[in-house]
């Protein structure tokens, strides 16, 4: 749980206790009769929040009470752990090295990160499955988040922000037509896009994938934009290589 979802639950547990003794605020109940409305409450079935208990008894509403006359609603929130987000097994050096490994290897889970830095000798003190997974939850290094991140920024790779910073060429093979030979060929469209701006720099149809069509396309983007800063392909001879031009 980090600190968002604490404070989150706090709150709904703050809001139910103040729910229940709001009755009791009023400040003109007698004080048998606010005897006699804390003695009813203490004797009804509860749906309270993060716990299975059902009853609570009438000391308990008296302190929230009490709580609630000193310090207002603040009073009724639950006390914050001493020792949230911190890890009472690992010292700060190992909780260190195992949180920068979880964030390096967002592949793998908890639990494998920790043996492997067990076997390197990074970490030696014992930790328990629960403070392993509170810590894990307090740094916000679930595998769930740190996949996500992961991915964030490997899609951030290929994000480029100014026109010709990055052009992508690819081929696309489409229909039939007649070659000029009597036959029918399959025309193949090359085209390049300025990655930033999603815009056709060139396009062109022919029946060949040589080099000679790619220098074409090149040679045309240069004499009418200027300069290409990168050039992303995905031929089978040229795959996933950039290159200034």
């Amino acid at each position: 749980m980090n600190n968002e979802e604490q404070e989150k639950h706090r709150a709904e547990i703050g809001e139910f206790r103040y729910a229940l003794i709001a009755e009791l605020t009023n400040p003109y109940l007698e004080h048998g009769e606010l005897k006699r409305l804390i003695r009813e409450k203490a004797g009804r079935e509860y749906e309270i929040p993060y716990s299975q208990r059902k009853h609570i008894s009438e000391e308990c509403i008296r302190n929230w009470l009490k709580d609630f006359r000193k310090y207002g609603k603040e009073g009724l929130l639950p006390k914050k752990r001493s020792d949230w987000g911190s890890n009472r097994s690992l010292n700060p050096e190992e909780a260190s090295q195992l949180i920068q490994y979880l964030e390096e290897h967002p592949e793998l889970t908890a639990t494998t990160c920790l043996r492997e830095l067990q076997r390197q000798g990074k970490i030696i003190s014992p930790i328990s499955s629960s403070s392993l997974s509170r810590l894990v939850r307090a740094s916000g290094m679930d595998r769930e988040s740190r996949m996500h991140k992961a991915q964030q920024e490997k899609n951030l790779k290929f994000d480029f922000f100014y026109p010709l910073e990055c052009v992508q060429a690819d081929d696309l093979f489409a229909f039939a037509v007649p070659d000029g030979k009597g036959g029918r060929r399959k025309a193949i469209l090359m085209s390049f896009l300025d990655d930033a701006t999603r815009r056709v720099l060139y396009a062109n149809f022919s029946f060949t994938e040589r080099s000679v069509q790619f220098e074409a396309g090149i040679k045309h983007i240069r004499k009418a934009h200027g300069r290409i800063g990168m050039l992303y392909v995905d031929y089978p001879e040229k795959k996933n290589k950039c290159r200034s031009s």
